[in-house]
């Protein structure tokens, strides 16, 4: 059983650990702001992190250290379109 839980809310990116005593947020990132996924890959380890920016959409941010920085993903590029 894991020790480490990761949560996304309307408030942020919260990171709780398992204590004695139970679950105690470990950390908090974008505090508020609109965090609406998660994903933690097994893989390599790196955070996933979609915040709802209202206006101007989702944004994804990854981090490869536990949350320590935390870096935009870059958005695809779509063909130009020609006539």
């Amino acid at each position: 059983m894991s020790n480490l839980l990761h949560v996304a809310t309307r408030k942020g990116f919260f990171s709780l650990k398992r204590e004695a005593s139970g679950w105690e947020i470990s950390k908090v990132d974008f505090p508020g702001q609109n965090a609406t996924m998660s994903l933690h890959d097994p893989r390599d380890g790196t955070l996933y992190v979609a915040l709802d920016h209202g206006h101007f959409g989702v944004k994804l941010h990854r981090s490869g250290d536990e949350g320590r920085t935390w870096e935009e993903c870059g958005v695809p590029v779509f063909p130009k379109l020609t006539d």
